[in-house]
């Protein structure tokens, strides 16, 4: 079942659908047995969910004042801080770690809206992987060539924030949030053929999340719609809820950055994404080949030595140094040692390099409205082609290509479905202005329905 937050929202004040009726059918999705639930979900709450929708169904009937999304469920990432729950990011070390004492704040105000928190997502241990599986809890598995009857042979639901992706293509939940340091919420949406926005860093506070890297992580939605991103992106940020307005896409003017992001294109990728441009151009977009000279020549994405893996290693260092490096999934612990011998003097250096970049590109997009290309180059990877840790290293480089540049610049970017019916995921990317998020959105509102073809 494919959920619009605005129709739900609509359905629930009226009273032609009720809360607890709405909780029961994503409970349902969630607890199938012949479904991705179990993958999906570290911890489903289905009596506190119930509960919570007979309180808001009951509210209702009585007339009661009630918030504007109040009874729809949302399912949120293993790394957001919750009031007397223990935030684990996926792994098995923090198990026994202390509960939350309060909520993160991104939370709170997506619970003050209304929402319902049905469940804890499955992701990639400390989010430090775009495949999104998990050693300890499971792999979820994306929908494309999903085997029912053998739980080891499909593709990967991507990453870090796979199960949030998953709930939301499976019908498990209206409404999702995640987290993206490298790709974490757009490499799973691509994946899972549904709708993820990655914020300006600073948009949302990052109390309450477990971190990877402070100068990269973002939280940001996922759902079914570029209209339901921007409602979740508006409550995140500490607004109402508000849709935003498309922008004409007659004029529109956006550029292709050629170079080493359209290089070894899966070819199905490649069709699928010309094909989206082409609806694009015929539509009236201005659509330019430009070259970001300065991505080109640094590449900056999976690098060994990065600000991601300096931050995140100095977050794991005293876990690693005291021997408890095996408690880690096998491909996060090694990841983490790529930070371990980064100087000082090259975090510095790499920090500066990175705010000289931000100004050459700006100068450089000055002219367009949004950057466009493929989320990932790549259809998601089959889980039998992961067999060791080099495998899964390759694979993840390829899978967050695309998307690590946004990260690397701070850009808000947002990626929509653009693949034929039927066929492999594939997603196409909008990349916006950093701290210019709402535009973003109204240019994604303008292009989604042409994009989707």
């Amino acid at each position: 079942m494919s959920y619009s937050l605005r129709d739900l929202a609509a359905q629930l004040q009226t009273g032609s659908h009720g809360a607890r009726a709405l909780v029961e059918d994503c409970l349902a999705a969630i607890d199938d047995p012949n479904g991705e639930g179990q993958r999906s979900f570290i911890e489903v709450y289905h009596d506190r969910a119930r509960n919570e929708a007979d309180a808001v169904d009951h509210a209702r009937k009585q007339g009661w004042s009630l918030p504007a999304f109040a009874g729809i469920p949302l399912s949120i990432k293993d790394l957001f801080d919750e009031a007397g729950i223990v935030t684990r990011a996926g792994s098995k070390i923090l198990q026994d770690a202390a509960p939350a004492s309060r909520d993160a704040t991104v939370l709170a105000r997506l619970k003050a809206a209304g929402f319902i928190v049905i469940g804890r997502t499955n992701m990639t241990e400390f989010a430090f992987s775009g495949l999104g599986t998990n050693a300890h809890y499971g792999d979820a598995r994306c929908p494309f060539e999903r085997d029912p009857n053998n739980v080891t042979n499909g593709r990967v639901a991507g990453g870090s924030s796979s199960g949030s992706a998953v709930s939301i293509s499976d019908g498990m939940t209206p409404a999702t949030i995640g987290s993206d340091t490298g790709g974490s919420t757009r490499a799973p949406a691509a994946f899972c053929g549904i709708v993820g926005l990655k914020p300006t860093t600073t948009r949302m506070p990052s109390d309450g999340i477990f971190p990877l890297s402070r100068s990269f992580d973002a939280a940001g939605p996922m759902a079914n719609t570029v209209s339901c991103c921007a409602i979740l992106d508006s409550l995140m940020a500490g607004g109402s809820g508000e849709d935003e307005a498309a922008f004409a896409v007659k004029g529109l003017r956006l550029a292709l950055p050629k170079g080493y992001l359209f290089d070894d294109l899966d070819p199905h990728v490649a069709s699928s994404f010309a094909a989206a441009i082409d609806r694009l151009s015929a539509a009236g977009a201005d659509i330019s080949d430009i070259t970001l000279a300065e991505i080109e020549a640094l590449r900056p994405s999976n690098n060994v030595k990065s600000i991601v893996a300096a931050e995140a290693y100095h977050l794991h260092q005293s876990y690693l140094e005291a021997g408890k490096g095996n408690q880690y999934d096998p491909l996060i612990a090694f990841r983490l040692q790529g930070g371990k011998d980064i100087l000082a003097s090259e975090y510095i250096e790499m920090i500066e390099t990175r705010k000289r970049v931000w100004a050459a590109v700006q100068t450089a997009v000055r002219g367009y409205d949004a950057l466009i290309l493929p989320t990932s180059p790549a259809l998601p990877p089959a889980l039998s082609s992961l067999g060791d840790i080099q495998a899964k290293t390759t694979q993840n480089a390829k899978c967050l290509r695309n998307t690590a540049i946004s990260n690397y610049l701070d850009r808000p970017t947002i990626t929509i479905p653009c693949h034929a019916a039927g066929t492999g995921p594939v997603g196409v990317s909008l990349i916006g202005s950093r701290q210019h998020d709402r535009r973003l959105l109204a240019i994604a509102a303008a292009s989604e329905a042409i994009i989707r073809g």
